[in-house]
């Protein structure tokens, strides 16, 4: 911590110094200088018009001259921009993004609308907020003004979900003054892969001049895929001596048979034989992916477009009205698993993705006396499907043999009683979520004059987001019994879903529904007049979260039809029992509530969570161009709920009834951010230099975990504590010496650790699934940061070609702050031998003993991309040939281990465009 200071201490003392020097430059400044001097951004970080380097907040910005001149086209381009934000990302449509280290796990996609937690950085269109559960909107860029990016917690004035911090998309406005018009067409071929296109322009009319316009913008943008699924064959996996020291590995509940069928017999040793000293390895198929294999098959398509007007009802009052549509659909993962190739899978079912949304915002803008009103209202209604092979969930699943497998492969040990079946059939497993989100928003903000000496921003919030979750996952088998068309189970479908197809094994019907409403204040009091402020802020909150329904499951129930012929009897399994299945006389119809969340959360649900989150900044400035400050800010994030506790109320992963008890709900997390920073414009505006250290503490992280010897489904839980010590920045410098020359950077350092655990009495949770204490914080590397130029001059012709290239750093990383979710032999089994040591294979067992360890956090190395462009402008028309990833890097994005198999999400491979563009 002390070295910390004192480095960044020295760094900021040094470009102080720097800055108090600089009037003398300046003095001899000539008119070229000043002609060269940085662009000049306004942003509205804190809810007024000011220029970005005027705003003592730690904030960048991109306009959209920058974004086009970048030709960021995606989220994932954009960060490559962005010194301190990172994605944890499995595609388009499925993202986490992290801003400062924040970050610690992302849940798989088959549970992000009912498991996963509130975002922890806020998302904003304009002034509506555009964050989801579990999925953030994936919003094409095209057409905007500029992108805001605030670091560090910003709860004051952004509310719930800016833990982190908040990215705002910021879109052109209707011009009531000219008609404008601007198309923009882009061709790339990918190094591996298919070829991308794409088309987008907009159109500015001024229906009654200076009074009412409207502007509309439309996008088609086709992303050819580079990810291959090449031929394969699978079955439930099974190793008789292929696990630590000579014991069995493969699928867990095949290991804990063969160890329990050993309990108490000397010798045991596990074969496929069936003797009476040993266990009776199923017959298992295997399934082939002929029938999905492709070459680059994942491909992704953004198509919409939005409408904006505004009316000037009089001087003092104007309209805007704003209605954004958006669909995207991909094909294919866009994540590959290292062990099969390079960028390539094996998959065994269909994976596509559908994501739809329409956001529309109402805004009021006005004057009362000297009081500046603005009123924002916004309808978000987004949903998305996605259907994904599940077929590696063998590898995992604790209860797979009963889906995939006939009854007596899950009941079976050597000495019982005879069951019924001895195979596993195909594993076609695959599931598919089904969410839609709803938002309401309002908003009332007053704003008194900024030329004031005491000046302030009242707001009023009010929230209302609903989730509707049907999330199916199909891998019960036809053939192994499960014949029957079930419909949910009355006491768990507030969505009224009806019979489902045969295969269906087990569904969330869930409506989720988080609600708030806050007050804020902000005020400001010069100090030294047009020298030194002070601010002070603060926010009131009020969130009650509430969750109706269930889960449906086709355990019990009647949901297996009947084997024929009747199962044989006496001891030897040799020749074990064939079943055909046929249809009961009375068919099961409806499936079994495993999770009825009306009695599992009873007295809990609803959860009102409410306090003040205070933000306090201290800023003085040295002159036109330059400031320092010091801030003190607080974000949180809204508290929830979980499906299930434990599997076993009396105790389960060495947990007690009442801690089990304690995992039905979350609370909210909270951070506190230290901040000092300086925003220097230096040589005239030459340069331009932004600074900002800090230190952050989050408490009570709301982690989502999958460990099966706790519970069979996905939960929250406040598990730990982390630290964040940091220092950022980005520098702009444009020398008056070269004009035309433009050199862009920006870095970040963070020393992020997990400092211990949030709750006393889950340690030994703690202990068993997150990495070490000092470990750092889940996709944050010490050091990133990108470095970039940009050269352009005008011809004698009119011609003004340029030529602009890049790099970017970004260190070593791990994937998740959880560490494993390890799978031990156990005691919660149908038969006798449950809670015995058993030796196998020469190995003794005994209960709490691992038998498989599924990791969850992997190293991903540091990497380093390039890129460049070159390209003339002339008259309204635009022509530039660019390259990404120059390099044709594999940088580890994301590693993630969710589907039951390890894949990496990676950067396109090179790619090389053309780009042709039209103004009016």
């Amino acid at each position: 911590m002390k070295n910390f200071w004192n480095a960044s201490t020295m760094v900021l003392t040094a470009a102080l110094a720097g800055a108090i020097s600089a009037p003398a430059a300046a003095q001899d400044a000539t008119p070229a200088k000043a002609a060269n001097a940085s662009e000049e951004i306004i942003v509205t970080a804190t809810r007024r018009d000011e220029k970005l380097n005027r705003v003592p907040v730690a904030i960048q910005a991109l306009s959209g001259k920058a974004l086009e001149q970048l030709n960021v086209n995606s989220f994932e381009k954009l960060v490559e921009y962005l010194p301190n934000v990172r994605t944890a990302s499995r595609g388009p449509g499925v993202s986490s993004i992290y801003i400062r280290g924040l970050a610690t796990d992302t849940p798989g996609a088959q549970i992000l609308g009912v498991g996963g937690v509130q975002p922890n950085v806020a998302l904003y269109l304009n002034d509506a907020p555009a964050a989801t559960p579990g999925r953030n909107l994936d919003i094409y860029p095209t057409d905007l003004q500029r992108i805001e990016v605030l670091a560090g917690p910003q709860g004051t004035l952004f509310g719930a979900s800016s833990l982190g911090g908040a990215i705002r998309y910021i879109t052109n406005k209707p011009d009531l003054s000219a008609f404008h018009a601007g198309f923009t067409g882009t061709f790339a071929t990918t190094k591996h892969g298919n070829d991308s296109s794409s088309g987008e322009g907009y159109i500015n009319i001024p229906i009654i001049k200076d009074q009412l316009a409207v502007r509309l913008t439309v996008f088609d943008n086709n992303q050819g895929g580079y990810i291959d699924n090449v031929p394969g064959t699978y079955q439930l996996p099974w190793s008789p001596t292929g696990g630590p020291g000579g014991l069995p590995s493969g699928n867990p509940l095949l290991v804990n048979q063969a160890i329990l069928s050993c309990v108490g017999v000397a010798n045991c040793v596990a074969t496929a034989a069936g003797t009476s000293s040993g266990y009776l390895v199923p017959t298992r198929q295997a399934i082939s992916n002929s029938a999905f294999v492709a070459p680059h098959y994942n491909d992704a398509s953004y198509v919409g477009g939005r409408a904006e007007l505004t009316y000037k009802v009089s001087d003092a009052w104007s309209v805007e009205l704003m209605e954004m549509h958006q669909t995207l659909k991909t094909d294919g993962v866009f994540d590959y698993t290292p062990s099969v190739g390079d960028l390539q899978v094996q998959q065994y079912g269909n994976n596509t993705l559908k994501d739809t949304f329409d956001e529309a915002t109402l805004t009021l803008k006005g004057r009362l006396s000297l009081l500046d009103v603005i009123y924002t209202g916004s309808y978000l209604n987004h949903h998305s499907v996605q259907q994904s092979d599940y077929s590696k969930y063998d590898n995992i699943g604790l209860f797979v043999p009963f889906y995939n497998c006939d009854y007596g492969v899950y009941y079976n040990k050597y000495n019982s009683s005879y069951k019924q079946g001895r195979t596993c059939y195909s594993p076609s497993n695959n599931y598919k979520v089904d969410d839609t989100n709803r938002r309401w928003t309002h908003e009332l903000r007053l704003t008194t004059p900024a030329t004031a000496p005491i000046r302030a921003t009242l707001g009023a919030f009010y929230d209302v987001n609903k989730t509707y979750d049907d999330t199916t996952w199909n891998y019960v088998l036809p053939a192994a019994g499960f014949i029957y068309s079930l419909t949910p189970n009355a006491a768990t479908n507030p969505l009224g879903l009806g019979p489902q197809p045969v295969g269906s094994g087990f569904i969330n019907d869930i409506i989720r529904r988080d609600r708030q409403y806050a007050f804020y204040g902000e005020a400001s009091y010069d100090i030294i007049p047009k020298k030194l402020t002070i601010t002070g802020g603060v926010r009131y909150y009020n969130e009650e979260a509430s969750i109706t329904g269930g889960s449906n499951s086709s355990f019990f129930g009647g949901a297996r039809a009947i084997c024929n012929p009747a199962p044989g009897t006496g001891t030897s399994y040799t020749n074990p029992a064939v079943c055909n299945y046929t249809a009961a006389a009375t068919p099961a119809t409806n499936f079994v509530a495993s999770s009825n969340l009306t009695s599992t959360l009873a007295g809990i649900n609803p959860s009102t969570y409410s306090g003040f989150i205070f933000k306090g900044n201290l800023s003085y400035k040295i002159d036109a161009n330059s400031l320092v400050y010091a801030t003190y800010s607080e974000g949180f994030r809204p508290g929830g709920f979980n499906r299930k506790g434990c599997n076993n109320p009396n105790g389960s992963g060495g947990l007690t009834a009442a801690q089990c008890g304690a995992l039905r709900a979350y609370s909210p997390d909270k951070a506190q951010n230290y901040e000092i920073g300086a925003k220097l414009g230096l040589f005239d505006h030459q340069l331009q230099l932004n600074m900002a250290a800090y230190v952050i503490n989050w408490k009570g992280d709301q982690i989502l975990l999958f460990d099966q010897n706790v519970s069979n489904q996905a939960f929250v839980t406040n598990l730990a504590n982390a630290r964040i010590h940091g220092f950022e920045g980005d520098i702009n410098f444009r020398p008056a010496q070269v004009r035309g020359l433009t050199i862009s950077s920006g870095f970040s350092y963070n020393d992020s650790k997990i400092s211990g655990c949030a709750n006393a009495a889950l340690l030994s949770l703690c202990q068993s699934v997150l990495v070490p204490v000092g470990s750092p914080l889940a996709v944050d590397p010490k050091f990133q940061g990108n470095l970039r130029f940009r050269y352009e001059w005008e011809q004698a012709s009119g011609l003004k070609p340029f030529v602009q290239a890049g790099v970017h750093y970004v260190g070593s990383t791990i994937s998740s702050d959880v560490a494993n979710a390890n799978i031990l032999f156990y005691c919660s089994s149908p038969y006798a031998g449950c809670g015995q040591p058993a030796t196998i294979n020469g190995v003794t067992v005994k209960p709490g003993d691992v038998i498989q360890q599924q990791n969850n956090s992997f190293s991903q190395p540091a990497y380093t991309t390039f890129e460049a462009a070159i390209g003339v402008n002339k008259d309204q028309w635009s022509l530039e040939l660019y390259g990404d990833n120059l390099g044709d890097a594999r940088p580890q994005l994301f590693t993630s281990g969710n589907d039951g198999e390890v894949r990496v999400t990676t950067s396109r491979p090179r790619t090389i465009g053309l780009r042709v563009g039209f103004k009016l």
